[in-house]
């Protein structure tokens, strides 16, 4: 027959699964007007308290503290420049493997880690830009957290990689943000005709890929292999074809480039055709 506890016994308190279920309930419904400012409370919402998201680092090694390191702290360790890439690149790996098992808590800590490179790549689309930044980042973290879920944990490079999908997003929405603007304006004001983003290598790409010069694939194998520290054979094997087949597809993308650059040049101004009478005046000079 069971027992009741006397009134003044002190109550089991909650369990740390239940501690981790309500502290992601709670992370999520963090409201923000940005969404990297909302993620960013999430991320030090979840490693603060008794329990904090952490990975065990002595399991991982590599230099890395030999206990269990609260994310927020081990972003600090990956973000100083004598942390190896042996170190970042095993960090990751876990993060990203924890993030497609282990539940939405994991998805918020692998975002929060990335942070700061996504609040740069956020920055770098950011000039000129006419639009409201909240769209280019609440489109990053989103393209971010899809191939999260989705990335192969042993592909290397994954912030990297992670963070270039994002970056792609946000120009896709840095271009069409210009494009309703031209369309938008009102037609007693000039508008100059749009060159390529110069010094926006993602921006020109995206360009590319709207106005159909280029494909997504093609647009994120030139970034990847040109713009990140990913070599074409390690991307060769992530597309599962062989190095030459992606050597020669990104060499027939990167001609139609050109091509479609050559052409958005403006003409240049021709000289005049010095007349006898200048050449008169200078040579009596």
């Amino acid at each position: 027959m069971p027992t009741t506890p006397p009134p003044d016994a002190p109550r089991p308190g909650p369990s740390r699964v239940d501690r981790r279920r309500t502290r992601v309930a709670s992370a999520e419904s963090v409201e923000s007007a940005s969404a990297m400012d909302a993620a960013e409370s999430a991320f030090q919402l979840l490693c603060t308290g008794p329990d904090p998201l952490a990975l065990d680092c002595a399991r991982i090694g590599h230099g890395l503290p030999r206990r269990q390191v609260p994310l927020v702290e081990l972003r600090d360790v990956l973000l100083a420049r004598v942390t190896p890439k042996t170190a970042r690149e095993a960090v990751w790996r876990q993060l990203v493997i924890a993030a497609q098992t282990d539940g939405a808590a994991w998805v918020i800590g692998a975002v929060g880690v990335a942070l700061p490179g996504l609040r740069k790549a956020a920055g770098t689309l950011m000039k000129n830009y006419t639009g409201d930044p909240d769209d280019i980042d609440s489109e990053m973290v989103a393209a971010f957290t899809a191939r999260l879920k989705t990335i192969d944990p042993d592909a290397g490079s994954l912030a990297s990689r992670l963070v270039r999908e994002a970056r792609y997003a946000g120009a896709a929405v840095r271009a069409a943000e210009w494009d309703y603007a031209t369309r938008t304006r009102p037609q007693w004001e000039s508008l100059e005709p749009r060159q390529p983003d110069q010094g926006h290598e993602d921006l020109l790409l995206a360009e590319a890929v709207r106005e159909g010069v280029l494909t997504a694939d093609e647009a994120s194998l030139i970034l990847s292999t040109r713009l990140e520290d990913i070599r074409l054979h390690e991307a060769a094997d992530e597309l599962g074809e062989s190095y030459f087949r992606v050597f020669r597809a990104r060499k027939r993308a990167e001609s139609a480039l050109i091509s479609w650059l050559d052409a958005q040049r403006p003409p240049k101004k021709s000289e005049h055709p010095r007349t006898k009478s200048d050449s008169a005046c200078k040579k009596s000079a």
